[in-house]
C-alpha cells in the first residue's frame, strides 16, 4: 500500500510539473526565468516538451537589451522522446529537478559537463535508453531520484575519485551504481580502490553495489567511512583502514560476504556496526597493530576475528617507536645488537634484510643524515 501510495503521490507531482509552464520570456524558441543574481534558467514550454533530434543550450541569451548567462536547466525538457542528444552551454551549473525526465530517446553515455555542481531530484529518471553516465569532478550533490529506474545503465565514468568520494547522495537510489554496478576511472573499472590521502570522509552510497571491487584502502586521510558506502560489494577480499579512521557508519560494509583479511592500522579501535550480514567467526583474519590486539578484543564485530599482530606502524629507522627518528633509535638499536635487551625485528631491521644487526645501524645512521 505504501508502495502505491508513493508511486500515485510521484505520478501526481510529475503531472503538475508537466502541464506547468510559467516563464518570464522567451528566445530561440526556448523559455527562461531570470534568477537574482541576473542569470537565467532554461525552463519548459511546449517546444522543449515537443522538440526532436539534437539540442543545443547556449552560453547565454539576449533579455530587454542585455545578455544573460544560461546557468541552470529546470522542468525543460520533461517527458520528451524525441530529443536525441544535448549540448551543454559552457555556463550551466545546475540540472536541476526533473530536467530530462523519462527523456527515452537519450542513448548511450550521458556525459554531464565540467562545471556543473547540482543535479535535482528526478533530473534523469526513467531515462530507460542510458547504459553510462559521466559525472565532472565539479559536481557536489545529487538529487533525490535523480537516476531513478535507470535500469539500462552499466557504467557510470569519472576522472577524479577524490571528488567522488565527496560527492553527497540522498539516498542509495540517487547514485546511478545503484543500477550500473560498475565504476570506471579515467576508462578502467575501479577493482583494487585506493582512496587518495586528500579525501576525510568517504560518502554515503558512495561505491554501492560493485560486485567487481576486490580491495579497498583508505590511506591516512580517511576519518569516516559512511553509511552503506560499501554495501553489497561482495567480492571484496580485503580491506586497510588507515591510522586515522574513527568511525565507520552502520551498513558500510553490508554483506561483504567475500572478505577474507582486514589491515587495520587503527591504534584505538572501537565498536562498529558498519559489517552487517558478514560473518566473521573464523572466516576473517584482522591483521593489527604490535600491541593492540586486546584493545580489539573489546569491541565488536573485531573479537570475532582471528587477530594477528603483524603491522608496522612506525617509520623506517624508528627503533624504540616513539613516533620520530632520531639519535635515541641509535642507542636502543646498538643495545639491541649488544642483547642488552631484546632484538625486536618489525623495529630494529631497519633495511628490511630480516635481521637486526651492525648493518642495519649504518643503514639508520644513513636515514638521520639524509643520505638513505
Amino acid at each position: 500500500m505504501k508502495k502505491i501510495l508513493f508511486l500515485a503521490a510521484m505520478l501526481l507531482t510529475c503531472a503538475q510539473v508537466a502541464w506547468s509552464y510559467d516563464f518570464d520570456f522567451e528566445y530561440d524558441n526556448f523559455a527562461y526565468n531570470v534568477n537574482d543574481d541576473g542569470t537565467v534558467t532554461l525552463v519548459g514550454n511546449y517546444y522543449s516538451r515537443t522538440c526532436s533530434g539534437p539540442v543545443v543550450i547556449p552560453d547565454r541569451v539576449l533579455y530587454q537589451g542585455t545578455f544573460h548567462n544560461v546557468t541552470a536547466i529546470r522542468n525543460a525538457f520533461y517527458g520528451n522522446n524525441n530529443i536525441t542528444a544535448v549540448t551543454f552551454g559552457k555556463n550551466i551549473r545546475n540540472i536541476d529537478e526533473y530536467s530530462f525526465y523519462s527523456c527515452e530517446g537519450l542513448t548511450g553515455t550521458f556525459a554531464i559537463p565540467e562545471g556543473v555542481t547540482n543535479i535535482g531530484k528526478f533530473a534523469f529518471s526513467d531515462c530507460h535508453g542510458l547504459t553510462g553516465v559521466s559525472i565532472p569532478k565539479s559536481l557536489t550533490s545529487v538529487g533525490e531520484y535523480a537516476f531513478y529506474d535507470c535500469e539500462e545503465l552499466t557504467a557510470v565514468y569519472i576522472t577524479d575519485l577524490a571528488a567522488w568520494c565527496r560527492l553527497r547522495f540522498h539516498s542509495f537510489r540517487d547514485n546511478p551504481l545503484c543500477f550500473a554496478h560498475h565504476l570506471y576511472l579515467n576508462g578502467t573499472e575501479v577493482q583494487n580502490l585506493e582512496i587518495p590521502d586528500d579525501v576525510t570522509y568517504i560518502s554515503d552510497y558512495a561505491f554501492y553495489e560493485c560486485p567487481n571491487l576486490q580491495s579497498m584502502s583508505t590511506g591516512d586521510g580517511v576519518d569516516t567511512i559512511g553509511e552503506r558506502a560499501f554495501w553489497d560489494c561482495t567480492n571484496l577480499k580485503t580491506i586497510t583502514l588507515g591510522k586515522n579512521v574513527k568511525d565507520i557508519k552502520n551498513d558500510a560494509f553490508y554483506n561483504c560476504v567475500g572478505l577474507t583479511d582486514i589491515y587495520s592500522y587503527i591504534m584505538e579501535p572501537f565498536t562498529t556496526y558498519a559489517f552487517t550480514d558478514v560473518s566473521f567467526y573464523e572466516v576473517v583474519t584482522l591483521h593489527v597493530p604490535k600491541g593492540t590486539t586486546d584493545k580489539y578484543k573489546r569491541h565488536y564485530p573485531w573479537y570475532w576475528c582471528t587477530i594477528v599482530e603483524d603491522l608496522v606502524t612506525t617509520e623506517p629507522g624508528d627503533v624504540n617507536g616513539d613516533g620520530t627518528v632520531n639519535v635515541t633509535d641509535i642507542t636502543t638499536l646498538v643495545n639491541m645488537i649488544l642483547g642488552v635487551i631484546p632484538k625486536d625485528e618489525t623495529l630494529g631491521d631497519v633495511n628490511s634484510d630480516g635481521s637486526v644487526n651492525v648493518t642495519d645501524a649504518t643503514t639508520l645512521i644513513n636515514i638521520l643524515l639524509g643520505t638513505h
